[in-house]
């Protein structure tokens, strides 16, 4: 027996089987009003409808709430959130730093200050503003704000390439034991992101 033969006789015993268990036309209207009935939904179904409809405004929220707050940029320039500003200043080659300081922190500050003079301090900040005549550092250690001119940014830096630093650059510095600014350099952003 062929191919061709073994299938023509599975084809034959196939219409055979097909017209033997044919369904009737009540049998066929039954199953057709079965399958239009609307299904009775569970409440466990429900449930279960939901509890991920929840997890899922759960799961949204809390994905919005991280990328907002990774959006928001770490310091602001609001003078009133911080404890001191500090203005180094460079005019006819005299280096001039002036603090300006809260009332209810002065005392504290004062002895603070006193105390950091008689060391050489080194910390690092982000640049959060820049003006042409100006830049704006936020202190990661202390709550200082750092207000440098231009010509000082030119002189501590020695480079021409101090003006590509943006907003935002990582910046590390070096005080001398009067407080006065003696360094300044960018940090390499893969090494640090933001103060912390």
């Amino acid at each position: 027996m062929n191919d061709e033969q073994l299938d023509k006789l599975l084809k034959q015993e196939f219409d055979a089987q097909k017209r033997q268990n044919k369904l009737s036309n009540k049998q066929l209207n039954q199953f057709k009003s079965i399958c239009k009935k609307p299904q009775k939904k569970s409440p466990w179904a429900t449930m279960q409808w939901l509890c991920a409809s929840i997890g899922a405004v759960f799961l949204a929220h809390l994905l919005y709430s991280e990328y907002h707050k990774t959006t928001q940029p770490l310091y602001t320039l609001n003078l009133d959130d911080y404890q001191q500003v500090e203005v180094h200043t460079l005019e006819n080659g005299q280096y001039s730093l002036s603090r300006v300081t809260a009332k209810q922190h002065l005392d504290e500050t004062l002895k603070q200050d006193t105390h950091a003079a008689k060391q050489r301090y080194s910390g690092r900040g982000q640049l959060i503003e820049k003006q042409a005549n100006k830049w704006f550092i936020a202190d990661c250690q202390q709550q200082t704000l750092l207000e440098v001119s231009a010509q000082l940014v030119a002189q501590l830096t020695k480079q021409n390439a101090f003006e590509e630093n943006k907003i935002g650059t990582m910046i590390a510095f070096t005080k001398n034991p009067k407080g006065q600014l003696v360094s300044l350099a960018a940090l390499d952003v893969g090494k640090v992101q933001h103060c912390g």
